[in-house]
């Protein structure tokens, strides 16, 4: 069902209604075998159609997700983005000289005072066209317990 486009949706949903009112079709099973849908969904949009009526059966409109925005505004990412080349994470206080999703989250508390998750500057970070690059290959000469850090991702625009 939730391949088909809300309109097509919506036209399944009264047909289906429609057997059942008209009695072409007696039972939930029988309309759900007959149009290739659950049990379950024949019944919900049945008891609908009963209590609200047609408007029931309509598809909605969807809303976008809370906190779907940006947590920046403009002036606050291009603060961001011009730290970003201005500085690397080592003349921050940080490991290292290429910018991780790590050192981004803390730059960004540092410039806006805004607090974001790994996973979200991640997101952030793509959205601003960086994207992640790991080193080719690991050095020989590198210390068996340093071997976690050789998977860290840099981020680099492109």
């Amino acid at each position: 069902m939730r391949r088909l486009s809300p309109d097509a949706q919506e036209d399944l949903r009264l047909r289906v209604v429609a057997a059942l009112e008209s009695g072409r079709v007696a039972t939930y099973g029988r309309a759900a075998e007959m149009f290739g849908v659950s049990e379950s969904s024949v019944g919900t949009w049945w008891r609908a159609f009963k209590a609200s009526g047609r408007p029931a059966l309509l598809a909605a409109e969807r809303e976008s997700r809370a906190g779907k925005g940006e947590l920046l505004d403009d002036s606050a990412r291009g603060a961001v983005l011009q730290a970003m080349l201005d500085y690397t994470p080592a003349d921050l206080g940080q490991s290292g000289v290429m910018w991780t999703r790590a050192s981004t989250r803390t730059l960004i508390r540092l410039v806006c005072g805004v607090s974001m998750t790994e996973q979200g500057v991640g997101k952030w970070l793509r959205r601003h066209g960086f994207t992640p690059q790991r080193p080719a290959r690991r050095s020989y000469r590198q210390h068996p317990l340093c071997q976690n850090r050789s998977s860290q991702a840099y981020w680099m625009i492109h």
